[in-house]
Formats: C-alpha cells, structure tokens, sequence
C-alpha cells in the first residue's frame, strides 16, 4: 500500500528520515523522476539517508506500471515526485491516487512565487496542482510541515493566485 504522496524538490533529505517516515512507517520509499531514476549515483546517496529502508527508482513510464502494484502490496510505500509536472505525467496516463498528494517545497527560481514558506511556483507548476486537482487529486500544502492542513484551493486564494 502507498501511504504517503509527497512532491519535495530535495527528494530525500533529513525531513524524510526523521519526520515522514516516523509519522507514516513505510517499508521503502519509491522516487518518481526521470533523472534520478538513470542516476545511480544519486540513488546510493538517497539509499543511505534512508537506512534500512528500501529504494526504488522509476522514470513516470515505469512508475505507471509499478505504483498501481505499490497500491496493491502488502507492503508499505512512500512515494515522492521531485517535481509537479511527473506528478501531472502520472495522472495523465491513468494513474489516480489514493491519498492525498502532500506538496512540499519547490526552490524559488526566476519566475516563480511565493505560495507559503518553502515554496515557490511558476505558472507551470501551479498549471500542474490545477490539472491534477481537476483530475481529482486531494493536494495539501504543507511545505515545511508547520502549517495545519491547506487545501490548495485556500493557499492559491491566500497567495492571490487566479486560476
């Protein structure tokens, strides 16, 4: 089973280890992105931030055959996407997911706004949380982890974005 969907630009990161994982304990962690999926080297620094519990690495094509077994399993998995858009990639070839996808932060590059502490978007990114909210997707910002529950429907009013 998938027990938490977290979008998080550092992927895996000290958060991961101290806060997610004891909040949600999972068997193995599953990232979703092209590159790191191709980068082995990057997968060995994740692999021992993470201890003892089970990497995987998928590009989107592979991850649209795997999550739907991730969801099945008896096993329990954390899924992290470095980015909206292999979120966005996801639910465009049919995957839905079965919790709430938790999006955390997103570096603040040219472009970009403002939303809530540690996250930026650009309009494409917020193009990515508006489809996957219209595909059905319940999305929670909550960057830092200090912030009670907020929909993306109340972050975009608050940040003033028109969507």
């Amino acid at each position: 089973m998938i027990v938490h969907y977290r979008v998080d630009s550092r992927v895996v990161h000290g958060q991961t280890t101290t806060k997610i994982t004891k909040e949600h304990p999972v068997d193995g962690v599953i990232i979703v992105d092209d590159e790191i999926a191709q980068d082995t080297f990057m997968q060995t620094v994740f692999k021992s931030a993470l201890g003892s519990l089970r990497l995987l690495a998928f590009t989107e094509e592979r991850a649209s055959v795997k999550l739907p077994e991730a969801v099945q399993s008896k096993k329990s998995y954390m899924v992290i996407f470095k980015t909206t858009r292999a979120a966005r990639n996801l639910v465009e070839r049919g995957f839905s997911f079965t919790g709430v996808l938790n999006i955390g932060p997103q570096p603040n590059v040219e472009g970009a706004m403002l939303i809530e502490k540690m996250l930026y978007l650009t309009p494409d990114q917020i193009d990515d949380l508006n489809v996957l909210e219209a595909h059905g997707t319940e999305l929670i910002i909550n960057p830092a982890f200090t912030t009670p529950n907020l929909t993306w429907a109340n972050a975009k009013s608050k940040a003033g974005v028109h969507s």
